[in-house]
């Protein structure tokens, strides 16, 4: 994997201090201390005025100006003060080729004369006002916390110095460590969350993500990283007030992500243990097992409070456990055992219980107490847990020897909890991140072919409206803009319906953050009540709105509901104009019609791609497109789906050996079940894979891929491409790699690259015809680099 363009920010081998013009300035002289814990890097410099306060000599090499370094350091670091403004310092840096600052002061000059003078001098900045980072691994402490993380698997991404302190303080006192640290400050929309989603979306140190945010940028490109992210790795959130958006909106789109919302830093302390640590919940419920009744009974309210389901033993378990227990405590969901009982009797229940198909999980509750031998308590959770494939949590409250046995259960891979809410709060983030899992796999369309909508017309129609000076519309104008997206509503009183009690209301209206969104909720007299609202975004599909439908009547299904809900998504889509959307005191017919007062508000829209009023980019239908082969057979080519899936395995299967080769460098038979997953659930936005399909026999055959990758500097991609050996030399990898030509240009990509083995003479040749330019790979003489420029004018001459 090439290196990530931040790379030199957040994992740097060399760093520059730059002192300022106050050598005992308190922020310097913290990151000095902090700096010297570490002091393992290749090269640590200081720049400026030496430093005065430090408590031991200083282990920094000095010198008095840039110039005056022998190579250019990956890192930049402004701690201090400066009687210089900013934009003079990100100059000076770049002209020493200096190419990335981490600012932990603050500047009052104008955000846009610090953005000039990044763009001018190719200086990437995070801060100003940043805590700064830490990479525990590799000895890097450059921040401005109390203590310093120790080496583990999770990551923190934080726009709050403080609560990165002290989550890294909580943290470490359960014995979690991490992989990374970075608290961002207030970027100068420079480097954004979603960029560092990216880098640790694909760092190899990095097992888990927590996230603590106060605002994402731009919403699509965040979304879209962080579905990426969650897609590898489970990813808790935090998100200050809402990051602005209305709370439902930003838990519909986090659900869509595959990302687990928590409400407080608490729930990002109870997920950090079960995100580094925890197995995958089997189908079943918790049980709690404890040695007291009263944490115990906390751990259930809370479960309670949550929806969590605890078991209740049937029978033939209660009998199973009752022998095990033998007198000594009482049995059911809480499952309490005398305080003087021996340890091994515990772990025994907890077998026992585990064994047991309804028993998905066990957690052991555990007070401190003379009787508890705390030596053995370790090593027989730790047999517990190795013995079988179902997840086992431990709670051990206390301070004292309990931090030290803590420490060791949670190093052991085994999620380990300080209180009982906490261990109840870090099991239902399990149970919702699979639940986004399969939420995050959804990538609908908008529809509109699948229901053979004229699109145009019925955008037509909203102009002819927007025109006339309408953009407040009652009932027959809304139903005149419904109608091509087959929703039928009248004013009627029904007499037939499709049997959902009562009314219900279904909205559309602007999130600040998030754009368009839908809304449904039972009931339809008397005010809003958004407290009972369900919120989707769109685009939708079958299985999204059944989720939604579910979720506003307990479990209670309605295909007729469903039908309009992937009805409206797909105006929402088509028809940008529509601003808000509002269906009150609505019944649903049998035949799908509907009863109630309708009204929407329009707007005139600036000209934009299509879809990019969306925060969830729909399946890219557009670039769907016919292609004729040499011998009049004709191929359509379209973007992946998952679904493509076996499609995709029989491609790659039925590739000779040596066009396998050429394709991934590897040489293997056929893609593992995890490749498949990887290529085939594509992220729109920042991933394109072009198939080319012919019928064969009366069943479409997969015969060719084109495919980028965004390379995460905003402005490039790696490109590949591959056809089956009987359908090389009818120009359809020719037309393959031109349409993705197109599609990375209408991303904003201005460059496409990709290496070739420098004996595949055939690509070569292929990449030259193409219009790149090929040079030998300097790290590795067997490659080649290719590299083409998206220009306009390229881009207008494969359009013709």
């Amino acid at each position: 994997m090439a290196r990530h363009l931040l790379q030199p920010l957040l994992a740097p081998t060399s760093v520059v201090v730059l002192t300022g013009s106050n050598p005992r300035h308190p922020v310097l002289l913290a990151l000095l201390r902090a700096l010297e814990q570490g002091a393992k890097l290749e090269r640590i410099s200081l720049v400026g005025m030496p430093v005065v306060g430090l408590d031991s000599p200083s282990v920094f090499d000095h010198f008095s100006s840039l110039a005056e370094l022998e190579a250019p350091a990956d890192l930049a670091i402004i701690a201090g003060e400066f009687n210089i403004p900013i934009t003079q310092v990100i100059a000076d840096c770049g002209q020493a080729g200096i190419k990335f600052l981490l600012m932990l002061t603050w500047t009052d000059e104008p955000v846009a004369n610090i953005q000039v003078a990044l763009q001018e001098f190719n200086v990437r900045l995070l801060g100003p006002n940043s805590f700064g980072i830490c990479r525990p691994g590799s000895h890097l402490f450059a921040w401005l916390g109390l203590a310093q993380p120790r080496p583990g698997r999770l990551a923190l991404l934080s726009q709050s110095g403080t609560v990165a302190s002290a989550l890294v303080d909580w943290a470490s006192w359960q014995g979690i460590g991490f992989s990374q640290v970075v608290a961002m400050g207030e970027p100068v929309d420079d480097i954004m969350p979603s960029q560092l989603l990216d880098f640790l979306t694909g760092d190899f140190e990095t097992q888990s993500i927590l996230l603590y945010l106060q605002h994402v940028g731009h919403p699509t490109r965040f979304l879209s990283s962080l579905r990426a992210a969650s897609r590898t790795k489970p990813v808790a959130v935090v998100a200050e007030h809402g990051l602005g958006a209305d709370e439902r909106v930003l838990d519909a789109a986090l659900n869509r992500t595959g990302a687990v919302r928590g409400r407080r830093l608490n729930d990002l302390v109870a997920a950090a243990s079960v995100m580094t640590n925890a197995r995958r919940i089997r189908d079943g419920a918790l049980l709690i097992v404890g040695n007291g009744a009263g944490p115990s009974e906390l751990a259930a309210q809370r479960a309670s409070e949550l929806n969590v389901s605890l078991l209740d033993p049937s029978q033939a378990l209660r009998d199973q456990l009752a022998v095990v227990m033998a007198g000594r405590g009482s049995i059911g969901p809480v499952t309490t055992v005398w305080a003087s009982c021996p340890t091994d009797l515990f772990i025994e229940l907890a077998a026992t219980a585990l064994v047991d198909k309804d028993c998905g999980a066990v957690l052991l509750m555990l007070s401190p107490t003379a009787l508890v031998d705390m030596g053995s308590l370790y090593e027989n959770i730790l047999q517990l847990h190795q013995r079988q494939n179902k997840l086992v949590m431990v709670c051990l409250l206390g301070g004292g020897p309990q931090v030290a046995v803590r420490t060791r259960i949670n190093e052991a891979g085994i999620p380990t909890f300080r209180t009982p809410e906490t261990a109840i709060e870090g099991f239902q983030f399990l149970v919702q991140f699979q639940r986004n899992q399969q939420l995050a796999k959804q990538l609908p369309d908008s529809n509109a072919v699948r229901d053979q909508i004229d699109v145009v017309a019925a955008q037509e129609r909203v102009k002819q409206l927007l025109r006339a000076g309408k953009t407040q519309i009652g009932w027959a104008d809304v139903a005149a803009v419904l109608a091509p997206f087959n929703i039928s509503v009248n004013q009627e009183t029904p007499s037939v319906t499709s049997g959902l009690k009562g009314p219900i209301q279904l909205r559309v209206f602007q999130d600040k953050v998030f754009g368009p969104a839908i809304g449904v909720s039972v009931g339809g007299e008397g005010p809003w009540q958004p407290q009972m609202e369900v919120v989707g975004l769109p685009p939708l599909n079958r299985v999204l709105a059944k989720d939604i439908v579910e979720q506003v009547f307990a479990g209670r299904g309605s295909s007729t509901l469903e039908e309009l809900l992937l009805n409206v998504s797909t105006m929402v889509c088509e028809l940008p104009e529509v601003q808000s959307f509002s269906l009150t005191n609505v019944y649903l017919k049998t035949d799908g019609s509907i009863c109630g007062e309708v009204s929407a508000t329009l707007a005139i829209t600036n000209a934009q791609p299509r879809y990019e009023h969306l925060a969830i980019q729909p399946y890219p239908r557009q670039w769907v497109s016919r292609f004729q082969l040499r011998d009049g057979r004709e191929a359509t080519v379209r973007p992946l789906r998952p679904e493509d899936a076996p499609m995709l395995a029989d491609f790659v299967r039925g590739l000779s050996r040596e066009s396998r080769y050429f394709r991934f460098i590897s040489n293997f038979s056929e893609l593992t079940p995890q490749l498949l997953a990887r290529f085939c659930h594509i992220d729109y936005d920042r991933e394109m894979e072009l198939i080319a399909l012919v019928n064969s026999e009366g069943h479409n055959m997969q015969v060719g891929a084109a495919r980028y990758n965004d390379n995460y500097d905003g402005n490039s991609c790696e490109f590949a491409v591959v056809l089956s050996d009987d359908y090389q030399g009818h120009g359809l990898a020719t037309y393959l790699m031109k349409q993705l030509f197109l599609v990375a240009a209408d991303k904003g990509l201005q460059y496409m690259r990709g290496t070739v083995l420098a004996e595949n003479r055939h690509m070569i040749g292929f990449c030259r015809k193409l219009g790149f330019q090929l040079r030998r790979d300097p790290e590795d003489s067997s490659m080649m680099m290719a590299e083409l420029e998206l220009s306009p004018e390229f881009i207008k001459s494969i359009k013709g």
